[in-house]
């Protein structure tokens, strides 16, 4: 049943708080899984006074910034409110999309119902409900929920009347159906027994009638049993004068459907002969495990514990699958479970997801052979990564494992942004079977979360640096931090990378004597800012790595930073051995370098459109 009567969706006041909530939405922080409810019955904004006020009225709901509001009681252009309709006049002094469902025609206009909504509906319905003074149910269609609103009768026999439909319109519904309103009947009733059957009310018992001294629980917000929502709190607002009913105010935490549970894929890090690093984000914080083993019939199980503790208070998950043999193949899936509520002593859990199998091989201990694909100064063009990544596979290259050689995530401003960066690269290049390295450029340093990539990140020992192995080969991987001064006036005294280079410093003199290093049969120098090749004015890594490193028996040093490709066989700047510097972010010059080790033998290759930029040497 499509029933738009008495429904008025104002098109001008929509067009307004569209506007202005492009602007609001912005600073939201934005959690679809989670609403916060008013329920009020505003007496047509009339307090007990008597005198019509909207901006009382709407003060009330802006101070709280629910995501919906159940009205109960309004006008619409009736000679008590001067011909105004009252929801819009509401809408426009709180910036919320307003809707309107008229139960009687009253004094010239309608009386009736109405939610406000933070987001735009995508559709209405008003249902008649029995009543010896007509009663109507409004239902409004949300992204992730429907909300109900409705003012049952006086009379016991219509309102038990009233439940069915109620129920019936409920059952139509695929996502979490919520339903708020005055239902004129006290908790211990007939009529809320009734309603139990089918509903699951998530404010209590807490008395909203009269508003003076409340003392009557007749105000509730509900869920449908089928999808119920969680309720993590409720209050009533403390307001005697605005109404003769106090707003009911409820947090609720909506199921989450499996398939939405986890919407990004997983992406391998830290790669090691006997480990690997799942990570991966869900839609919520959830109960999370992995299944892995070597016969996709019969795997093990590993969840995240710190202390004694599952990790599961937020969207980050992080598991490392250890106890692994060097050189096998692995299968896995991620296992999501929706954690509703998780008190002190009371849990609630929703729908389960289990991704399909992915596979990953650990490294050998002593191989000789890998295929390697390194970026760099992508800067988030996706149309460059992209020419790039259909090239690798024109060339028929499946990497072992892949290097973002900085600048790669620039500049990332929150935690959303960041995710996206890492998705849009690790997502088409296979991250979630393939183990990536994301080595820091100077512009992952820079921004408001570029100190939260650590947790969206599995560097290797937790640091930016290192040594790592694959096989017999030795990759040095060396952060050069910023390519200015740490006092330079960008910076605003946030920085000190002086101590991290002297860090590092360190770890390069004990990296050298490694048995690690020494036993190598090849070795790797990585860095975003090239420590031989940079045009830079500022060149503290130069200054304090190069004596370290000039002589070693690197077989090549791969960096970027410069946006000029540069291949120096011979070496560069009293460096010994060769030098490849990669291009920039421009899809005219970008390069992706391929390192391919097969025995003793090692193959540079990169790709780009400038056959300027193509080299293909032996090392």
């Amino acid at each position: 049943m499509k029933n738009n009567v008495g429904i008025r969706v104002s098109s001008f006041v929509a067009l307004m708080v569209s506007m202005a909530l492009s602007a609001f939405a912005q600073n939201q922080p934005g959690k679809p899984w989670q609403v916060n409810v008013m329920s009020y019955n505003v007496q047509h904004c009339a307090g007990v006074e008597m005198d019509i006020n909207y901006d009382r009225t709407a003060d009330i709901i802006w101070r709280q910034q629910p995501d919906v509001v159940a009205l109960q009681e309004l006008d619409s252009v009736t000679s008590r409110s001067e011909g105004l309709n009252q929801i819009e006049e509401l809408a426009r002094r709180t910036l919320y999309y307003p809707v309107f469902a008229g139960a009687i025609d009253y004094a010239g206009g309608k009386y009736g119902l109405g939610i406000l909504t933070h987001e735009r509906p995508l559709s209405t319905r008003r249902i008649p409900l029995p009543g010896k003074e007509p009663r109507v149910l409004l239902v409004v269609e949300l992204q992730n929920y429907v909300m109900a609103c409705t003012h049952l009768d006086l009379k016991e026999e219509n309102r038990l009347a009233s439940i069915p439909i109620l129920v019936n319109e409920a059952k139509r519904w695929q996502k979490p159906f919520l339903i708020a309103g005055d239902w004129n009947d006290t908790p211990d009733s007939k009529t809320m027994k009734e309603i139990g059957k089918y509903f699951t009310v998530n404010t209590g018992k807490k008395p909203t009638f009269p508003a003076d001294k409340p003392k009557d629980c007749i105000d509730y917000i509900a869920s449908y049993n089928a999808r119920p929502a969680v309720g993590l709190k409720s209050w009533v607002l403390d307001e005697p004068t605005a109404s003769d009913h106090r707003p009911l105010m409820a947090t609720l935490r909506l199921p989450i459907k499996s398939a939405d549970l986890m919407t990004l894929k997983p992406y391998l890090q830290d790669p090691q002969p006997t480990q690997m690093t799942v990570m991966f984000q869900t839609t919520a914080p959830a109960h999370c495990w992995v299944e892995y083993g070597t016969d996709k019939n019969n795997l093990s199980r590993k969840r995240a514990l710190l202390d004694g503790q599952e990790v599961c208070f937020d969207i980050e998950n992080r598991i490392t699958l250890d106890g692994l043999q060097p050189g096998q193949r692995y299968y896995y899936r991620v296992c999501v479970v929706d954690l509703l509520m998780k008190h002190a002593y009371e849990f609630h859990t929703g729908d389960t997801l289990r991704t399909q199998l992915y596979q990953f091989t650990t490294p050998q201990v002593n191989s000789t052979d890998f295929t390697c694909v390194i970026f760099n100064d992508l800067h988030a063009n996706q149309q460059t990564y992209s020419f790039l990544c259909d090239t690798l596979r024109q060339e028929g290259i499946s990497p072992d494992f892949i290097v973002f050689n900085g600048d790669c995530l620039p500049e990332p401003y929150d935690r959303e942004h960041a995710l996206r960066m890492i998705h849009n690269l690790a997502d088409p290049i296979g991250g979630a079977e393939t183990p990536i390295f994301f080595i820091r450029g100077n512009h992952e340093i820079r921004n408001y979360y570029s100190a939260g990539m650590h947790r969206l990140i599995g560097y290797p020992n937790d640091k930016t640096y290192g040594g790592i192995s694959w096989g017999d080969t030795r990759f040095m991987v060396l952060d050069c931090g910023e390519d200015k001064a740490d006092d330079h006036r960008e910076y605003a005294g946030f920085n000190d990378f002086t101590q991290l280079r002297a860090e590092e410093t360190d770890f390069i003199k004990r990296e050298l004597k490694s048995p690690a290093f020494r036993k190598a049969k090849c070795r790797i120098l990585l860095s975003h800012i090239p420590v031989f090749g940079n045009d830079d004015k500022y060149q503290p890594c130069r200054d304090a790595w190069a004596p370290l490193l000039k002589d070693q028996p690197f077989s090549v040093a791969i960096s970027a930073h410069t946006h000029k490709f540069n291949y120096s066989p011979k070496g560069l700047e009293g460096a010994t051995y060769p030098v490849l510097v990669g291009d920039g972010p421009n899809i005219k010059g970008a390069t992706v370098t391929i390192l391919q080790k097969k025995g003793n033998a090692l193959h540079l290759k990169t790709l780009s459109k400038n056959p300027d930029n193509c080299i293909e040497v032996d090392l």
